[in-house]
């Protein structure tokens, strides 16, 4: 059985496999993600369950000492989708 998600992104992906954090202000502390892969527009992201990830957040990247505002797209549960907003 396959649990791969089909392509939607009109940007080309490149697999990143980096640790990351969702941060917001509703949250009390960051959630721990991984950041699977990376595209111009957005991202995708794997967090365990159970997650309450917000719909908009600041993803870090600590050790690429990036952060990005994001807004949430999809999810399945365990990945998920967010696009870009600056």
């Amino acid at each position: 059985m396959s649990h791969r998600i089909p392509e939607r992104r009109a940007s080309q992906r490149h697999l990143a496999h980096l640790e990351g954090r969702i941060a917001s202000k509703t949250a009390q502390a960051p959630i721990e993600c991984t950041v699977w892969d990376l595209s111009e527009a957005g991202v995708r992201l794997v967090v365990s369950p159970p997650a309450d990830v917000p719909l908009e957040f600041e993803l870090q990247i600590p050790s690429e000492d990036a952060k990005a505002n994001v807004r949430l797209v999809w999810t399945t549960g365990i990945h998920y989708g967010a696009r870009f907003t600056d």
